[in-house]
């Protein structure tokens, strides 16, 4: 079929990775040893590198020992003493001799005695053509570095110059000549006379010490200069003003010249400070670049061959896992083919790959055929599933995605569908997208869900409506109580009203009234009035509906709550304690906060009633605050609660008071303290009685 990929392309492809892979690895393993061979060659090299240094050492100490002993015979020579003691006739000879030496020796190219006021007084000079001759031009050499060192020496002592280039008349000579002078003072009778000095020819030393068949070799100046490099265009580079510095190349000198084991970290260069000459100069190897790539070379070949024999012996899997990828397709065809719901394998551009029989039939086709192959983009106009091409760019992002899809039939019926689309890499090896979409038939469970949240509406609706009934019947039941309260506290005033009335009266047939009296009945009459018109207003505001947030005082809230019930207290000899912050003030619904302080106060007077045996009957009111709390405390010594009914207090409809009480006081108090005051009540027993605790959160 169209979306099975066959074994010849699948072989092809594996086969095609692995090659890459492999190449790919070889190129990062080749990288890396070339690393650790770098590191295993340099080690390898390095003793070497310490023989070389040392064998350097002792050339130049045994080169330039040589011209000390000839230094310290010129300076024995019978004519130089008679000449220094102003035998002047005696510097013919004396120059014979030195034009013998000069002779004698290759590499003495100039040989000199120069007096301490720096003037030439004997010059021997051979020429390129090894010509020794006696100079008649004699230079003042009073300005020159060596004359001035050698000069300041003690007897016995010697001066041993850099290496440079030789200098004439202030120009450096041409063709160049590498020159190390040594030089000695002369003392007659411990007078200084002059000094002695030989220039001799550094060029066999140098290409002695930079001759070595492993490496390249780096003479450095003190100035950080090259004096001799592989390139020879850099020599003499502090002479020829080219400045070719050494850290151009060697970046990591610093920290070379301070190492004392010879070795860099870097794996690249070998150094050794020579200190036997006016000024230390450093002499650097690094490994020749033909050694290294010739290393280098055997280990790439035989990366190489490891990595063609790793390719071949996995040919065989590569097949394998070909054939096994081939069949894989074909059992998850049959799979998806049998689930009884839409299912389809798309790939990330839309384009069908697999499709059961129940998403064919859902898009209205006869056969898979007409759908696989097609893009389902273009079906999205009928809203079928898996037709939504924003839904696969989303899925391309987050991986899955789950939704309820609806599909409305010709016929107008609505099917409901559990949707789900996941992206995934089908051959993951070669990181291709594919996407997945499976697609639950909830048609049934939706319509059965429907039914129960009507059912569970009507429910709720009826519940809430009995809720509605049974707070206004706690109202009234509170209204009850609120009007035999005002009962109470009109009782008192209309007996004196009464009787105040009864005494004007009969005073007034008895004609014993003066004007003061009436005026005093009169007053009388109308405090008491005024009383029980202040009484009536407190219950009306106490009772008002009030559903707006206040600030308002707890203090004078408990208060008002206190001359509400007075003659209550009083009749039954209760003492009522407001120990409330005066200062608190809580921003809420007061009318709702004093309805469920009332109820609670009055659970304890009908206790207080029910055990009217009890002395120094009191009911404490306390606050305190706790973290972003604020707590009411409502403390009684009624005798407390039964410990087998204090968990069940705040159920609905429960009620210790028979016929008497409908059970939703304490239950509608909770409700208030928890949806209104985002708080709670919590009741326990104390000693003597009970307690409540009124939790109000506190807003910040």
């Amino acid at each position: 079929m169209s979306y099975l990929t066959s074994t010849k392309k699948n072989t092809i492809l594996f086969i095609s990775t692995i090659g890459i892979i492999n190449t790919v690895l070889a190129i990062i393993v080749f990288f890396f040893l070339k690393n650790e061979q770098k590191e295993s060659l340099y080690k390898a090299k390095l003793e070497i590198a310490k023989l070389e240094f040392q064998k350097t050492q002792e050339q130049l100490t045994t080169e330039l020992e040589h011209y000390k002993l000839i230094l310290k015979a010129l300076k024995e020579n019978k004519d130089l003493k008679r000449f220094l003691n102003d035998k002047q006739n005696t510097y013919n000879y004396l120059v014979e001799d030195y034009i013998d030496f000069t002779k004698a020796n290759k590499n003495i190219f100039q040989l000199r005695y120069i007096d301490k006021s720096g003037l030439e007084i004997i010059r021997i000079e051979k020429n390129d053509k090894n010509k020794v001759y006696a100079a008649k031009v004699f230079q003042d050499k009073s300005k020159r570095y060596y004359f001035q060192q050698t000069l300041k020496l003690k007897k016995g002592e010697f001066y041993i110059s850099d290496f440079d280039l030789n200098v004439e008349n202030n120009e450096i000579e041409k063709p160049f000549k590498a020159t190390i002078r040594v030089g000695t003072p002369i003392y007659i009778n411990d007078k200084l006379k002059g000094i002695l000095i030989i220039n001799f020819l550094a060029n066999d030393l140098i290409n002695h010490i930079k001759n070595k068949k492993d490496f390249n070799v780096y003479f450095i100046d003190n100035k950080k200069n090259f004096l001799i490099h592989p390139d020879s265009k850099k020599n003499w580079s502090t002479q020829l003003k080219t400045n070719y510095k050494v850290f151009a190349e060697i970046k990591n000198f610093n920290s070379l010249s301070k190492n004392k084991r010879f070795n860099d970290s870097n794996w690249t260069f070998y150094l050794n400070t020579i200190s036997i000459t006016d000024k230390d100069f450093y002499i650097i190897y690094s490994i020749k670049e033909e050694i290294f790539k010739k290393y280098m070379d055997k280990i790439s070949r035989e990366i190489i061959f490891f990595f063609i024999s790793i390719f071949i012996l996995s040919l065989p899997f590569v097949f394998l896992g070909a054939y096994l990828q081939s069949i894989k397709m074909r059992i998850l065809e049959n799979l998806i083919n049998n689930i009884p719901f839409p299912i389809c394998l798309k790939d990330n551009k839309g384009v069908f790959l697999i499709v059961n029989n129940c998403l064919t039939k859902l898009y209205g086709c006869k056969s898979k055929e007409e759908l696989i192959g097609k893009n389902s983009y273009d079906f999205e106009h009928q809203k079928l599933p898996y037709s939504c091409k924003k839904r696969d760019d989303e899925v391309i992002k987050k991986r899955k995605i789950e939704f309820e899809d609806i599909v409305i039939l010709k016929n107008n019926k609505k099917l409901y569908y559990d949707t789900k689309i996941i992206k995934l890499s089908f051959l993951g090896i070669f990181n291709k997208t594919y996407i997945l979409g499976v697609a639950i038939d909830i048609t049934a469970m939706k319509i059965l869900n429907e039914e129960l949240e009507q059912k569970v509406f009507e429910e709720v609706t009826k519940r809430i409506d009995t809720e509605k009934l049974l707070t206004e019947k706690a109202k009234l039941a509170e209204m009850g109580n609120m009007i035999d309260n005002i009962i109470h506290q009109w009782k008192q005033p209309l007996s004196i009203i009464k009787a105040t009335t009864q005494a004007l009266e009969f005073n007034e047939e008895l004609h014993n009234l003066t004007e003061e009296q009436k005026r005093t009945y009169l007053n009388n009459i109308n405090q008491n009035i005024d009383f029980m018109v202040d009484t009536a207003d407190d219950f009306r505001r106490f009772l008002a509906p009030n559903k707006i947030k206040v600030d308002f005082n707890i203090y004078e809230c408990i208060n008002k709550i206190t001359k509400i019930l007075y003659f209550k207290f009083k009749k039954n000899q209760i003492l009522i304690n407001n120990k409330i912050d005066k200062q608190i003030n809580i921003y809420g619904y007061k009318s709702e906060f004093c309805q469920v302080v009332l109820n609670i106060i009055n659970n304890a007077l009908d206790k207080f009633v029910e055990n009217s045996h009890l002395e120094n009957k009191t009911i404490e009111v306390s606050s305190i605050k706790d973290d972003d709390n604020l707590i009411i405390t409502i403390k009684d010594n009624a005798g407390g609660i039964d410990s087998g009914i204090i968990k069940k207090i705040f159920d609905e409809r429960f009620t210790t008071k028979g016929d008497k009480g409908s059970g939703i006081g304490l239950s509608i108090s909770k409700r208030i303290m928890i949806n209104s005051f985002k708080g709670d009540i919590l009741a326990e027993n104390n000693k003597d009685g009970a307690t409540f605790k009124i939790y109000i959160k506190l807003e910040a």
